[in-house]
């Protein structure tokens, strides 16, 4: 075994087992009897922000750091104008970047049901094209 820790660019296997974690999580507190909406609604944005990250680290990009959907989808489009288009998904998704990881950093209590069914299914169908793109990943 090698004592050199792999690059960003030979792990986008990596980035998407994350991804998968953080969305599985997400999935899995909504079935709480109290579900914590906003952080359903923080890790469906980390979610998608490590499937765009995986999606592009697979095609070569050099990683940078940014947590804005958007830009990300932006650099995507590069390679994939359907997942580049998902400009719709990023808006919803970046609400959730900083927001709500602190107490009072916007009121949490606006954040519900609605909101985090809305983040999911935003986060859900990021993931849903990154798969059809990355087939066996």
């Amino acid at each position: 075994m090698s004592d050199q820790p792999k690059r960003p660019v030979e792990t986008p296997h990596e980035w998407l087992r994350y991804a998968e974690g953080d969305l599985n999580v997400a999935k899995h507190e909504m079935q709480n009897e109290m579900p914590v909406y906003h952080t359903v609604c923080f890790l469906c944005q980390s979610a998608a922000e490590k499937f765009l990250k995986g999606f592009l680290i697979a095609r070569g990009w050099q990683l940078e750091r940014s947590h804005d959907i958007v830009q990300l989808l932006a650099l995507c489009e590069d390679y994939d104008t359907e997942l580049g288009k998902m400009h719709a998904e990023g808006a919803i998704l970046n609400e959730y970047i900083i927001g709500v990881r602190y107490p009072g950093d916007i009121a949490t209590e606006s954040i519900g049901e609605d909101e985090a069914e809305e983040a999911l299914a935003a986060s859900q169908r990021i993931r849903d094209r990154v798969r059809d793109l990355l087939p066996g990943r």
